[in-house]
C-alpha cells in the first residue's frame, strides 16, 4: 500500500497509509532504523451498541479523503462510517525542531443520539527493526508507554489522558483487544513487544471532541522525559500550529515566479519542495525514498539510500529553489565518500557508510572491474559547480577542490579507452547493463567542462586545458561512436552494441553535448516520444522499450514500452523547452506538467511509477528524484518562457 502522507524534520520521519496506520517510523536518522517498517500501527474505532463486539479499524469500510493543510507538512485528513455515524478528522505532524510526532483528532458523532465512543492505538514498534530485547513499560510518573531499547527510546501519550493501556507479547493479545477493546493493564513486558492504549468519550448528537496523541523519541530516557513534559507545558495545539507556520514560511521564503501556469502547478511545486525535506536526513544524506513497502518487491532490501545519480539532481533543484543551505550540508557529507582513486561507489547509507549494492567487482569472466555507475560521479560535480554558480560560496569549493572535484576529475580523465576517447564501460543509470553509454558519457563531458570551470577558478590552468580537452575528445566520441547514422539517432550503449531506445538519452541535449535542436537530438527525442509513450488513457514516458520493472502484466510492448515515470516524462518536457523558440513552443511542455499534476496523488505525492491501466502508484512513494524533476521542470518552463516574453 503506498505511503500517501509522510512527516518529519530530518531526524524522525513517520509514514502513513490510508487507513491512518503508522506504516514506517524512521529515527534518528531519515532512512536509517526503521521502527515500525511496514508494520501497522493501527487505529480502532467502538461506538457502544453498533460494533457488535468487534473493534472497527480504519480501512475499507471508512470513506476517507487525505490531505494536507496547504503549503505545509501538516496532514488534514477525514474519515467517515456510516454503519457508526462517526466522523474523524486527523492532523498529523512531526514539529520541526523537537523530535515528537503529534497527531489532532477531532471526533464528530453525526447521530442523533448520545454515544459512548473508545478509541484504540496500537503500537508495533520493533526498535532497531529488530523485534527482540525490546521493553515495553507503563511509566506511572509520566502516565505514558515507553518501548526502550540501548539507547532509543519512543514514549507515547495522549490529552485528554488514555484511560486504559496494555503491553504485551506481539500477536498475542491482539486478536483479543480487537475484538473487545478492554485492555488489561498490564505494565511491562519484555522482548517482542506491542502495546496499546485506549481513548474514551461521550458524545451528543453532532457534538465535536479533540483530542491528542503523540509519541516522542530520544536516544535516552530523559529526552523523552523532556519532550512529553514539553508537549504538555506548551500544549500539542501550539505545537501543531508551530509546526504548520514553521513549515509554511520555508516554503514561502520565496516569491516565485509561475508565468501562466496553473495554480494547481505551483501547488504542486511548493508541496514538492516540503516532501523533497522530509526526505533528507539532517546530517547531509539526500535519501531516494522512504517507503518499507518495496522491501517485499526488492528482496528484503529498500531504497533508503543516498544514491549520488538520485542526490545530484536533488541537489541542483533545491539550488535552484533558493535552498542551497541544505545542498551545502550535502556537499559535506559526500566529502567522505569519494573513493582513494576519485569515484564514488553505487550507495551510501543515510550515516555515511557504503550501502548495500549488487554491482560485482568481478565480470561472468572472472576479471576485476570496477562496480561502478560512473554518471554518479559526474552527476555529483555537476551538482557541485551548479551550487557554485548559483551561491558564489568560494569557501565550499575551498573545501572540496582538493579532495572531491581533482580526485574526480582526474578520474574520469584517466578512466577513458585511448581509441574512442569514450569512458570505459560502468554500469548505465538503471544500474542494469555494463557498457559505453550515451548517457553516461554525456554526463562525464558535462562533469569535466565543470571540472575545466573550477580549476579556472583556483588558477590552474594546465588542469583546466586537461580537462577541456578531455571533454572534447568524449564529445567527438560520442558523435563518431555513439550516433548511428543508418538509424538516424543515437544509440543507448556500445560495447556492447545496443539499439534500444531509452529515455536517457535526453541526456545528450540536457548536458549540452549537442544543442537541443541538433538533428540528431531531434529524431532521438522523436524516437523516445513514438516508441516509448504509453498507449493507454494513462499516457506518460516509459523508461526504455520492453522494461519489465514492476511490470503489473506482460502485455504488447508496442502499446505499453513500459510503466510510465514521471522522470522520464519530465525529460521530454525538458527537451521541448530548451529548444522552444516561441511561446506556443511551450504548449507541449505545459501539458506533461499538468500531466504529473493529474497523475499525482490526492495527496501531492509523486510516485516511482505508475499503473498503466489505472494510473495508481507503483514502486515506491513518494520518489524523492520525482519531485526533484517536477520542480527543475516548472523552474525552467518559467525561465524560458520569460525569456520567450521579451523577445
Amino acid at each position: 500500500m503506498p505511503k500517501p502522507l509522510v512527516v518529519g524534520n530530518g531526524s524522525l520521519l513517520v509514514n502513513l497509509d490510508r487507513n491512518a496506520s503508522i506504516r514506517d517510523m524512521y529515527f534518528p536518522h531519515v532512512g536509517d532504523e526503521n521502527h515500525v517498517n511496514g508494520r501497522h500501527c493501527r487505529v480502532g474505532v467502538v461506538v457502544e451498541g453498533k460494533n457488535l463486539g468487534l473493534v472497527s479499524l480504519i480501512g475499507d469500510d471508512w470513506v476517507y479523503r487525505l490531505g494536507y493543510k496547504k503549503d505545509t507538512l501538516v496532514t488534514d485528513s477525514n474519515y467517515h462510517n456510516d454503519r457508526l455515524d462517526i466522523d474523524l478528522r486527523f492532523n498529523e505532524c512531526v514539529h520541526p525542531f523537537e523530535n515528537v510526532f503529534i497527531r489532532r483528532i477531532a471526533i464528530t458523532n453525526t447521530d442523533t443520539e448520545d454515544i459512548e465512543l473508545k478509541l484504540l492505538f496500537s503500537h508495533d514498534i520493533a526498535l532497531y527493526e529488530n523485534p527482540m530485547g525490546d521493553t515495553g513499560v507503563y511509566d506511572p510518573a509520566l502516565q505514558s508507554i515507553i518501548h526502550y531499547q540501548r539507547s532509543r527510546y519512543f514514549l507515547i501519550n495522549g490529552s485528554p489522558h488514555f484511560d486504559q493501556y496494555e503491553i504485551g507479547p506481539k500477536g498475542e493479545n491482539e486478536s483479543s483487544i480487537i475484538r473487545s477493546a478492554e485492555l488489561n493493564m498490564n505494565s511491562i513486558q519484555v522482548g517482542a513487544v506491542n502495546s496499546f492504549i485506549r481513548f474514551s468519550q461521550h458524545l451528543a448528537p453532532s457534538e465535536t471532541k479533540t483530542l491528542y496523541y503523540w509519541i516522542a523519541a530520544g536516544k535516552t530516557f530523559y529526552d523523552v522525559k523532556r519532550l512529553n513534559e514539553l508537549v504538555l507545558e506548551r500544549t500539542p495545539e501550539l505545537m501543531m500550529a508551530e509546526t504548520g507556520q514553521y513549515f509554511h514560511s520555508w516554503v514561502n521564503k520565496e516569491k516565485y515566479d509561475f508565468f501562466n501556469l496553473p495554480v494547481k502547478v505551483a501547488d504542486l511545486f511548493k508541496h514538492s519542495l516540503l516532501i523533497i525535506r522530509s526526505q533528507i536526513d539532517n546530517d547531509g544524506a539526500i535519501i531516494a525514498a522512504n517507503d518499507s513497502d518495496i522491501l517485499e518487491r526488492f528482496n528484503m532490501d529498500s531504497y533508503s539510500y543516498m544514491w549520488p545519480r538520485d542526490s545530484a539532481f536533488i541537489a541542483m533543484s533545491l539550488d535552484m529553489a533558493q535552498y542551497s543551505g541544505i545542498v551545502h550540508k550535502f556537499f559535506n557529507y559526500c566529502h567522505d565518500l569519494i573513493s582513494e582513486h576519485g569515484y564514488f561507489l553505487q550507495k551510501y547509507n543515510p550515516t555515511g557508510t557504503l550501502a548495500s549494492g549488487w554491482m560485482p567487482w568481478l565480470t561472468p569472466e572472472g576479471h576485476v572491474q570496477l562496480p561502478i555507475q560512473e554518471d554518479s560521479t559526474a552527476l555529483i560535480l555537476i551538482a557541485l559547480w551548479n551550487h557554485y554558480k548559483t551561491t558564489s560560496c568560494i569557501e565550499t569549493i575551498d573545501q572540496l577542490y582538493n579532495s572531491m572535484v581533482k580526485p574526480a576529475a582526474e578520474f574520469m580523465t584517466r578512466y577513458r579507452d585511448p581509441a574512442t576517447g569514450l569512458p570505459k564501460p560502468s554500469y548505465n543509470l538503471w544500474e542494469e547493463h555494463r557498457a559505453v553509454h550515451t548517457y553516461t558519457s554525456s554526463t562525464v563531458y558535462a562533469a569535466l567542462k565543470c571540472a575545466a570551470g573550477f580549476a579556472r577558478l583556483y588558477e590552474d590552468d594546465d588542469l583546466a586545458g586537461k580537462y577541456s580537452t578531455a571533454a572534447d575528445e568524449i564529445k567527438a566520441g560520442i558523435e563518431i561512436y555513439l550516433y548511428d547514422e543508418e538509424l538516424g539517432r543515437f544509440l543507448r550503449s556500445i560495447d556492447p552494441r545496443d539499439e534500444t531506445v531509452d529515455a536517457s538519452l535526453y541526456a545528450v541535449s540536457q548536458f549540452k553535448v549537442l544543442p537541443p535542436d541538433d538533428v540528431r537530438v531531434v529524431n532521438t527525442m522523436k524516437a523516445i516520444e513514438e516508441k516509448l509513450s504509453v498507449k493507454t488513457d494513462i499516457g506518460g514516458i516509459a523508461r526504455f522499450y520492453k522494461d519489465i520493472y514492476h511490470q503489473v502484466i506482460e502485455y504488447d510492448p508496442e502499446k505499453i514500452p513500459g510503466n510510465p515515470w514521471f522522470i522520464c516524462t519530465l525529460w521530454v518536457a525538458q527537451w521541448h523547452i530548451h529548444k522552444a523558440k516561441s511561446i506556443s513552443d511551450l504548449e507541449k511542455p505545459e501539458e506533461i506538467l499538468l500531466w504529473v499534476t493529474e497523475r499525482a496523488t490526492q495527496t501531492g505525492i509523486l510516485a516511482e511509477q505508475l499503473n498503466p491501466f489505472d494510473g495508481s502508484p507503483l514502486s515506491v512513494s513518494p520518489l524523492t528524484w520525482a519531485h526533484a524533476t517536477f520542480v527543475i521542470t516548472v523552474m525552467a518552463f518559467v525561465e524560458k518562457a520569460r525569456l520567450l516574453e521579451k523577445e
